[in-house]
């Protein structure tokens, strides 16, 4: 099943900022995990270690990017962007920095 996705404004910079100044193998790495976790987004077994972030009310998880950088997003209810309820969202919230850290 692959999902329909969203990437916050915070992200959309954060995204601009790795293919205008990371490494290209760092560019690369995210366009994978981007697709990737649009097919699975649940896949424990993914690359990046994925894992559930455990103390949020919201479905997120995280996987590794970098040593310092950390992919973060949430699987969410489609009714509250427009959709039928079965549907589910990822939001991508982080592409740089290690969970929330600033």
């Amino acid at each position: 099943m692959s999902y329909k996705y969203i990437e916050t404004k915070q992200v959309l910079k954060q995204k601009e900022l790795i293919l205008k100044s990371c490494p290209k193998n760092v560019q690369d790495k995210l366009r994978f995990f981007i697709c990737e976790i649009i097919d699975s987004p649940r896949d424990k077994k993914g690359i990046g270690s994925p894992e559930q972030l455990k103390h949020s009310e919201k479905e997120l998880w995280s996987r590794e990017l970098t040593k310092k950088d950390r992919i973060v997003y949430g699987i969410e209810a489609g009714a509250g962007y427009g959709m039928p309820e079965e549907y589910e969202i990822i939001v991508f919230y982080q592409y740089l920095g290690h969970y929330s850290d600033k």
